[in-house]
């Protein structure tokens, strides 16, 4: 009953699959950097989203505004195991909302909200990933948003430079079955829920050689969470009876996983009047990823006795990974701009051995495309992009996992509105 132990693995709401980039991050803050697979992000200029990328790119836009977009995505993952074969198909809402106040052409203030890590995974109670391994993953959710207060200086060289200061929000949810073959498969469930507030911060860099070539560097630090909350134990009558359990238990818990530092490297060419280019590159640093999991401080001595005493740390072996993006840009008309982009996004995941079934993090390949419409003082801008991923294996799996290969894919739909002052 030792196995027991990861009723608490608050890993899986910190390591969850997810479709928006590699890991947990997500980038799906801009439209228009979802056109172009989020090459250029922080030095294009076309909306106010600098500030969650790299906040000296605040001082392009010459005119004060607003902006808000949401963006949906599609998590679709099949999952094949000698058990069987489960499909997950559905959309996760992403919204976000920026607005930037420019107070003379030197000083630029701007403030915002999203969503910049989070995942979303939902089993079915009976799949055979829920029903064929200690602890089964049936439910996994995370969200993190980012409440961000930023500022900018352009200085008379061409170099601007900015920093963010973050208040961060974090909530997550784990679901499991607790399966045993000696009780008859299945013999209840876990339920954990966890939540609190951290802070962050970032700073930034641009530098214009000209109008038409820029570039920029930003480095957003590591913000250690602190969330709190409770964990739900609930035991069928068959383990009341064998393992003289209560229905029904509730302990306090805790936890204090990290969030990664990342660079971004961003540049931007407008060759002439029609044609432009992004690309941008980001390392992100997770380093060997430990995550050290619920800290139950209130487990009942009969709890105790099997193995559930809220701690068992869980060893990813993350690496740290690249993202590398290149975009394209066609100014139409003074009223169209149609854009799109491809990138490699690498896994953070070491090897199989590595990868769980709460995370089955593989690299992918992006494809995208966007338009945006501008008319006075408004901009409607949308945008649309595939990931193709490739194929990936739990194997021997250190926490236990059952083996599974997954097969995934995701497609995401954006839609923002700009308002210039």
């Amino acid at each position: 009953m030792k196995k027991l132990s990861t009723l608490t693995a608050v890993a899986a709401i910190f390591a969850a699959t997810q479709a928006h980039a590699a890991g947990y991050q997500l980038n799906e803050m801009s439209t228009t950097g979802l056109g172009r697979s989020f090459a250029g992000v922080g030095v294009v200029g076309d909306d106010y989203s600098a500030m969650a990328y790299n906040p000296a790119g605040m001082t392009l836009i010459k005119r004060s505004g607003v902006q808000a977009g949401l963006a949906l995505t599609e998590i679709a993952s099949k999952a094949k195991s000698q058990y069987g074969t489960d499909k997950m198909d559905y959309f996760v809402p992403l919204p976000s909302f920026m607005s930037q106040y420019n107070l003379n052409n030197k000083w630029f203030f701007g403030a915002g909200v999203y969503i910049p890590y989070g995942l979303s995974t939902k089993y079915k109670h009976d799949s055979h990933v829920a029903s064929h391994q200690p602890s089964g993953a049936r439910k996994s959710y995370l969200e993190v948003v980012d409440f961000n207060l930023s500022t900018a200086y352009r200085f008379d060289n061409g170099l601007s430079l900015g920093a963010s200061a973050i208040l961060r929000w974090i909530e997550g949810q784990l679901t499991s079955n607790l399966n045993n073959p000696m009780l008859g498969g299945s013999f209840g469930y876990n339920d954990y829920r966890v939540n609190g507030w951290t802070h962050a911060f970032q700073l930034g860099a641009m530098y214009e050689f000209n109008e038409d070539t820029r570039i920029g560097l930003a480095y957003r630090f590591k913000s250690t969470q602190d969330p709190k909350g409770k964990q739900y134990l609930y035991f069928s009558p068959t383990a009341q009876g064998a393992l003289g359990l209560e229905e029904f238990y509730r302990l306090h818990t805790m936890s204090n996983p990290e969030l990664p530092a990342s660079w971004i490297l961003s540049g931007f060419h407008k060759w002439n009047e029609k044609w432009a280019t992004e690309a941008t590159v980001k390392y992100i640093q997770w380093h060997r990823f430990y995550v050290f999991p619920g800290n139950g401080y209130d487990v009942p001595a009969k709890l105790q006795a099997l193995g559930i005493n809220g701690n068992y740390d869980v060893d990813y072996r993350w690496k740290d990974a690249w993202t590398i993006s290149l975009g394209q840009e066609y100014y139409m008309n003074d009223n169209w701009t149609l854009r799109a982009g491809t990138a490699w996004d690498q896994s953070p995941s070491a090897n199989s051995n590595y990868r769980s079934n709460r995370i089955p993090d593989t690299d992918r390949i992006w494809l995208s495309m966007g338009a945006s419409y501008a008319i006075g003082n408004h901009q409607v801008d949308l945008g649309y992009a595939h990931l193709f991923m490739m194929h990936g294996k739990t194997r021997n799996n250190p926490g236990g996992d059952l083996d599974v290969e997954y097969h995934n894919h995701s497609n995401m739909f954006a839609l923002q509105y700009q308002y210039k002052f």
